[in-house]
């Protein structure tokens, strides 16, 4: 039984939506009230500001476009490129 404790002060929801950046496209992993964790073939700076957009689509219709600046809190690199986690300063839909 693991009995550790996650630190997180929102949940996350898996979601698997196309992120815009000005330096290329990602995937999101998960998406939460606070948050964003995606997958990009760009390198990205920790602890630097980032703008992006999340296309939300619902059912194949009325692509919902979120806009989102941050701070990267992680970017780490992984099998599917680098790995980033980005806290919302600013969510628009």
């Amino acid at each position: 039984m693991n009995h550790s404790k996650e630190n997180r002060l929102a949940g996350r929801y898996p979601t698997f939506c196309t992120v815009e950046l000005d330096s290329g496209t990602g995937v999101t992993r998960n998406l939460s009230t606070i948050g964003v964790c995606f997958t990009t073939d760009n390198a990205v700076e920790p602890n630097s500001m980032l703008r992006c957009f999340i296309l939300k689509q619902k059912m194949g219709k009325n692509m919902t476009r979120l806009r989102c600046e941050g701070r990267v809190v992680r970017a780490n690199k992984s099998a599917d490129g680098w790995e980033v986690a980005l806290n919302f300063t600013t969510l628009e839909w």
